[in-house]
């Protein structure tokens, strides 16, 4: 199940955040479970949950959840990229609170990426990934992360620099924190030899 849910994870998670939105109308729910819940449920599991602990609050046992996922995957299988479809099931792994998981714990994070240092890493190697043939899914386990975390730490660090952008001397900040990104996705092609 894991397997499944970390496979279509990073492709779809990229391409929701990059593309623009057609209206679609999101597949009929499955088993009395929604296509939302069906993903905040997936971004539960890939944020490293435990699948029984999600499942129970679908009040679905184990069986009936694999029927959903086959049927939501072929649903997704024949969704246009730019659609509903996709931008949903996306989001559910920077936001996988809907649906009926809005009434449970929230996902937490740790704030992995404590400083600038931190997050510049990160980036430069999501940003080198593409040209090192490694999914950003494999960057975010290699830096010890969920989609959640990431997307949650990306928000944080995003603000502060929109607030930096925004100062006086906002341009020359902006310029540091890009050269700190290029720096490190330079450090990792030269690692793997590109």
């Amino acid at each position: 199940m894991r397997a499944i849910t970390l496979l279509c994870s990073s492709f779809l998670f990229s391409a929701s955040l990059t593309s623009p939105v057609l209206a679609e109308p999101l597949p009929a729910p499955v088993n009395g479970v929604t296509f939302e819940e069906w993903a905040s449920a997936n971004g539960r599991i890939a944020n490293e949950q435990d699948p029984k602990d999600v499942i129970a609050v679908l009040d679905i046992d184990e069986r009936t959840f694999e029927q959903i996922n086959h049927s939501f995957i072929e649903a997704l299988k024949n969704a246009d990229t730019a659609g509903d479809t996709m931008r949903v099931y996306g989001e559910a792994f920077g936001d996988p609170n809907r649906g009926r998981f809005s009434k449970t714990e929230k996902v937490q994070i740790e704030g992995k990426l404590a400083t600038f240092d931190d997050y510049a890493r990160l980036q430069g190697h999501m940003e080198a990934s593409g040209e090192l043939g490694i999914t950003p899914q494999q960057v975010l386990d290699e830096h010890n992360l969920t989609p959640y975390e990431y997307a949650e730490e990306s928000k944080r660090w995003m603000g502060r620099l929109v607030a930096e952008a925004s100062k006086e001397h906002g341009a020359d900040a902006t310029a540091k924190w890009h050269e700190a990104i290029f720096a490190y996705k330079a450090e990792y092609l030269k690692k793997r030899g590109k």
